[in-house]
């Protein structure tokens, strides 16, 4: 009787003891799951918001030249506003009023315009055109009557068209432009949670691409972001672009330096 009690007891308590592990091992399985699972909506969640899980907004990231590229062989041989417009402005004017070409400067309209009041370019246009430079820049204003693609009503309307003169071979980064904006999309995410409300300005930032193909010149070219940490750290990223950069390439087949504009902020207004 006593063997069997003994025996009995033993049996239970290695039983219990089987239980009590099998109970505790499975409790730890599903915490170890769970912080499995937490930590992958984590870095989830810092992908999207930042490491702090604050929305960030729609933002734009952009490099570019400062207006639209057009070679300057292009521009220079121009004898019609039409050389400068894209298939859908061209289509919508049915009359035109008057064209302007004014040469910027500064990010400023200057004194040194040629005024016309057809397609067809005056003399003075053209000569103001034959004398633009590698990376001036000039807006073409003009005036016309034109069909609302949406109403189809044939309204006063207007166009300024933004143009940089570029050379035959512009400037590349070795790694492409979807690299390059990676690149700064990447290691600014964290510095967006000092964004308050969705409320940030644009900012540009020009940098010079050197006949050796290094970033020189970097300045702070309009406005601020409204985040003095935001302004600085897009400054001190462009500074140190990794990989490298092909120069631009004149006519003539010589090295030349080019200008490029960052542009960063709200979708809406870059």
């Amino acid at each position: 009787m006593k063997k069997r009690i003994i025996i009995l007891g033993t049996t239970l308590a290695i039983v219990s003891v089987l239980c009590f592990g099998f109970t505790k091992w499975k409790s730890n399985a599903v915490t170890d799951s769970n912080l499995s699972n937490n930590k992958d909506l984590a870095l989830e969640s810092k992908e999207i918001h930042g490491p702090n899980l604050k929305a960030i907004p729609d933002l734009y990231y952009g490099v570019d030249t400062r207006f639209t590229a057009v070679q300057k062989s292009d521009v220079q041989n121009a004898t019609s506003i039409y050389a400068f417009l894209n298939a859908s402005e061209k289509d919508q004017i049915q009359h035109i009023k008057s064209v302007n070409l004014v040469v910027i400067k500064n990010n400023q309209q200057s004194e040194l315009q040629a005024f016309g009041t057809t397609d067809l370019l005056t003399d003075g246009q053209m000569k103001l055109l034959r004398s633009m430079d590698y990376f001036n820049h000039f807006t073409i204003k003009t005036e016309f009557r034109g069909k609302n693609m949406e109403t189809g009503i044939i309204e006063d309307k207007f166009f300024g068209p933004h143009i940089t003169v570029v050379p035959e071979t512009q400037a590349t980064y070795a790694d492409g432009k979807e690299a390059l904006l990676q690149y700064l999309k990447e290691n600014s995410l964290t510095d967006m949670n000092v964004i308050k409300d969705d409320k940030i300005n644009a900012i540009k930032i020009s940098f010079i691409i050197s006949k050796q193909g290094d970033v020189t010149e970097v300045k702070h070219d309009a406005m601020s972001t409204g985040y003095t940490s935001i302004d600085e750290k897009f400054m001190e990223l462009i500074k140190n672009i990794p990989g490298k950069w092909t120069p631009a390439v004149n006519d003539k087949g010589e090295k030349m330096e080019q200008e490029f504009v960052f542009t960063f902020g709200p979708r809406d207004r870059c």
